[in-house]
C-alpha cells in the first residue's frame, strides 16, 4: 500500500491524465489513421505481400512515434522548467524518485495504450478483410507493436533525460531533435572534410550508414527498410540507460536550476564544445561549396568563422544574454579551438600514413574494384554478398597494387584543390582489399585517365575486371527470357525465349564482353542494341522483383551481332536507310569555359535552337546509312561543336542523335558546307 501511495501516487496520476490525456487520445487517432484505416481502405487488384507493417505508410507511423512522445515528455515534466511549479511539486511529501516514477508511469500509459489498442484494432481489420490489399500475418502485427513501443519509449526517455540537464522547455525540445540529428550532421559533414583533405578516403565507408543512426532521417527509409533486430535492440538498451540516467540526474538536480539553459555545471563545457564544433563543420562545408573554382583556403576560413560563431552562440545560450564578454572568454575559446583543430587535423595529417598506405602483396588475399551491390527483396534493399566478386589471381592483384602504388606516389591534387574540369575528366577507382588479417581495406580515387592509361589498361583488359564491371557471372545462371531493343529506335524490339537459343546467346555475349580491348571499353559511341536478361526467380514472395540485368551490344561485339543476323533478330532491330526519308542537322556551338554542361540528343533543340542556327536537311541514303552506324554517347563539355540530328522515318517516327564535328564524314561536311 505504501509502495502504491508513494511511487504511484493516485492524485498525481489522475492530475496527469486529466491535464495531458489529450496527448494519448491524439496519438491513438493518428496511429489508427496511419495503420488500420489505411489497410482497410486500400484497394489493389493484386494483393501486395509485405514483411512489415512499416511498408504501409511507414513514414507517417514513424513521424508520429518521434513527435508525440516528445510532446508528452515536455508537458508531463513541464514543472521542472518553471520556478513556481518546481517549488510546489518539490514541497510535496514525496521523494524525488517517487515523483519521477509516477510521472514516468503516466507517460508510459499515455503512450503505450494507444499503440496496443492500434495493434488490437489492426488485428481485427486483418481478420475481417475478405479481399485484403496487403498480405501479412499476426507476427507482423505483433512486431509492429513491439517496434513502435521501443521507438516511443526511446523518444520519451530521451526527452526526459535531456530535460534533467536543460532548464527551459523550448530549448529542451530543440535539444532533443538536435541530438537526434547531431550524429548525422557531424558524421556527414565530417565525411565531407575527409573527402576534401584525405586522399583515397571512400565516401561509401560512412555515407551508407548515415540515415540509420537517427530516427529523424530514418523516417525517409522506414518504408523501404523496416526495423531490424539490431536496431531495436540498440534503442531498447538506450531506453533503459536513459531511465537509469534520469533517476541519477534528478537526484542531483537543484530546484533553483529551473529556467536556466543548462542545469549542471559539468554539462556546460560539453554543450559549449558540441555546439561550437557542429558549426565548425557546417561552416567549413558551406565555404567549400561556395568557394570559387580552383581556390584554396576557403574551407579553413569556414572552420574559423564557424568556430567563432558557434562559441559565441553557445555562450549566449548558456548565459541567456548577449553580454558575455569577460577575461575568461578568449582563453576558453583558444582551448576549444585547439581541440577542434586537432580533431580536424589528425585524421588527414600526412604522418598518420593513411594516404600513402599500400598493402604488401603477401598480405592481400583478394581484391575487387567497384562499390557495393544491393538487391530488392520483399520491399527491402539488401546488400548482396559480393565475396564471389573478389579475385585472388596474383597477376590481377599485382596489377591493382601497381596502380595503387603509382597513385600514392604521384602528385595528385586533393579533391579540395582540383577543378571541376579535372574531376569530369578523371576516372573513379574504388579498390577493395581482403587482407590476411580478415580486415577489408578500401580506397577511392579520382585519377586522370591519360596519366594512368598503362596501369588501367593492364587491369581493365583482364577477365577478372570485366567479370565484375560487366556482371558476366549473371549470364551463367538460369535465364527465363531475353529482351532486345534498338538503341536507335526504342520501338524496334525482339525477344529470345527458346532455351537453346538463350544458352547460345548468353555464351556469345559473355565471350564478346570478355574479349573487349581497353579501347573498346572507352569507346565514345553508343551501343547498337540494349539487352535485358530476365533470370528465373524462385521467390515465393509476389512482391519480389524478377531479377533483371542490363547489358549492351557494342559495335565490337561481332559474334553476338552475327548470331542475331543468323537468327532473324537483327532484322527486327535494325533501322534501314530505306526507311528514313530525310535527316536534319542543327549546329550547336558550346563556348562556356569552366561551365560544363551535359550534352545529349535533344528533341527540343531540333524544334528551335537557342542560338538561331538553321537546319540543314538531306535525303542522301549514304549519309543516312552512316548516321545509323554512328551515334555519339552523351558527354560533359564546356567547349565543343555538336550537331544535333533528327532522322524522319517514313511511318512517322522520329529518331534523335548527335555527333561531334570531328565525327562527321566527308559527305556530311560537304552538304553542311553548301548551306
Amino acid at each position: 500500500m505504501t509502495f502504491n501511495r508513494l511511487y504511484f501516487n493516485r492524485g498525481i496520476l489522475i492530475q496527469n491524465f486529466r491535464q495531458h490525456g489529450w496527448i494519448g487520445i491524439l496519438y491513438l487517432f493518428a496511429l489508427l489513421f496511419a495503420v488500420p484505416l489505411h489497410i482497410a481502405t486500400e484497394y489493389r487488384e493484386v494483393p501486395q505481400e509485405i514483411a512489415s507493417l512499416f511498408l504501409v505508410n511507414g513514414e507517417a507511423q514513424l513521424l508520429f512515434a518521434i513527435t508525440f512522445p516528445v510532446v508528452a515528455g515536455l508537458f508531463i515534466f513541464r514543472y521542472l522548467q518553471s520556478g513556481g511549479p518546481a517549488d510546489l511539486f518539490h514541497s510535496l511529501p514525496l521523494r524525488r524518485e517517487h515523483l519521477l516514477t509516477v510521472n514516468l508511469f503516466s507517460g508510459f500509459i499515455l503512450l503505450l495504450v494507444p499503440i496496443w489498442l492500434t495493434v488490437g484494432i489492426t488485428g481485427l481489420v486483418w481478420a475481417a478483410q475478405a479481399e485484403p490489399a496487403f498480405i501479412f500475418g499476426a507476427a507482423e502485427i505483433w512486431m509492429w507493436g513491439l517496434s513502435m513501443t521501443i521507438y516511443t519509449l526511446f523518444m520519451f526517455m530521451l526527452t526526459v533525460a535531456i530535460g534533467m540537464c536543460i532548464g527551459q522547455t523550448v530549448l529542451q525540445g530543440l535539444t532533443v531533435y538536435a541530438i537526434l540529428l547531431l550524429p548525422v550532421v557531424v558524421w556527414g559533414v565530417f565525411e565531407l572534410h575527409l573527402q576534401h583533405y584525405l586522399l583515397g578516403f571512400p565516401s561509401e565507408a560512412i555515407g551508407r550508414y548515415a540515415e540509420k543512426i537517427s530516427l529523424v532521417t530514418r523516417v525517409a527509409s522506414i518504408s523501404s527498410v523496416p526495423p531490424y533486430t539490431i536496431e531495436l535492440t540498440i534503442y531498447g538498451i538506450l531506453t533503459v540507460i536513459f531511465i537509469l540516467l534520469s533517476y541519477v540526474l534528478y537526484a542531483r538536480r537543484k530546484v533553483e536550476s529551473a529556467t536556466q539553459a543548462v542545469t549542471f555545471r559539468i554539462v556546460k563545457p560539453v554543450f559549449r564544445f558540441g555546439f561550437m564544433f557542429t558549426l565548425v563543420l557546417i561552416g567549413g562545408a558551406y565555404f567549400e561549396v561556395i568557394s570559387p573554382e580552383g581556390s584554396s583556403g576557403w574551407g579553413i576560413m569556414g572552420y574559423v568563422l564557424g568556430g567563432i560563431v558557434g562559441y559565441i552562440g553557445a555562450e549566449m545560450i548558456i548565459r541567456k544574454t548577449w553580454l558575455i564578454w569577460d577575461t575568461r572568454l578568449l582563453p576558453q575559446f583558444a582551448v576549444y579551438g585547439i581541440v577542434a583543430g586537432l580533431i580536424l587535423y589528425v585524421p588527414v595529417a600526412d604522418w598518420n600514413g593513411y594516404a600513402s598506405r599500400v598493402p604488401e602483396p603477401e598480405k592481400v588475399q583478394s581484391v575487387k574494384l567497384g562499390g557495393d551491390y544491393y538487391v530488392y527483396v520483399d520491399g527491402v534493399y539488401l546488400k548482396s554478398d559480393d565475396s564471389h566478386l573478389y579475385s585472388d589471381n596474383p597477376e590481377y592483384i599485382g596489377a591493382v597494387l601497381a596502380l595503387h602504388e603509382k597513385i600514392v606516389t604521384s602528385d595528385l591534387p586533393l579533391p579540395a584543390n582540383s577543378s571541376s574540369m579535372d574531376r569530369l575528366r578523371d576516372e573513379t577507382v574504388m579498390i577493395n582489399y581482403q587482407l590476411d588479417n580478415g580486415k577489408t581495406m578500401q580506397r577511392k580515387y579520382q585519377i586522370p585517365e591519360e596519366e594512368f592509361r598503362q596501369e588501367l589498361k593492364a587491369i581493365k583488359e583482364t577477365d577478372e575486371y570485366k567479370r565484375v564491371a560487366y556482371s558476366t557471372d549473371l549470364l551463367d545462371g538460369d535465364v527465363r527470357s531475353i529482351g532486345l531493343s534498338s538503341n536507335v529506335s526504342g520501338n524496334r524490339k525482339a525477344y529470345i525465349s527458346n532455351p537453346g537459343q538463350i544458352r547460345e546467346f548468353k555464351a556469345l555475349l559473355k565471350q564478346d564482353v570478355l574479349n573487349q580491348t581497353y579501347d573498346d571499353q572507352l569507346t565514345p559511341w553508343s551501343p547498337k542494341f540494349n539487352v535485358e536478361v530476365y533470370a528465373l526467380s524462385d521467390a515465393a514472395s509476389i512482391n519480389q522483383q524478377v531479377p533483371m540485368t542490363y547489358y549492351e551490344i557494342k559495335p565490337s561485339y561481332k559474334q553476338t551481332i552475327e548470331w542475331l543476323k543468323q537468327h532473324g533478330q537483327y532484322e527486327q532491330l535494325e533501322v534501314s536507310p530505306d526507311e528514313i526519308s530525310s535527316a536534319q542537322f542543327v549546329k550547336e556551338e558550346i563556348n562556356s569555359p569552366g561551365k560544363f554542361k551535359w550534352v545529349y540528343a535533344e528533341e527540343n533543340f531540333m524544334n528551335g535552337s537557342p542560338d538561331g542556327s538553321k537546319q540543314v536537311a538531306t535525303n542522301n541514303k549514304k549519309i543516312i546509312g552512316d548516321l545509323l552506324e554512328r551515334q555519339r554517347s552523351a558527354f560533359y563539355t564546356d567547349q565543343d561543336v555538336v550537331y544535333h540530328i533528327k532522322l524522319n522515318v517514313d511511318r512517322g517516327e522520329s529518331i534523335y542523335m548527335m555527333l561531334k564535328q570531328e565525327d562527321l564524314t566527308k559527305e556530311m561536311k560537304e552538304i553542311l558546307a553548301e548551306q
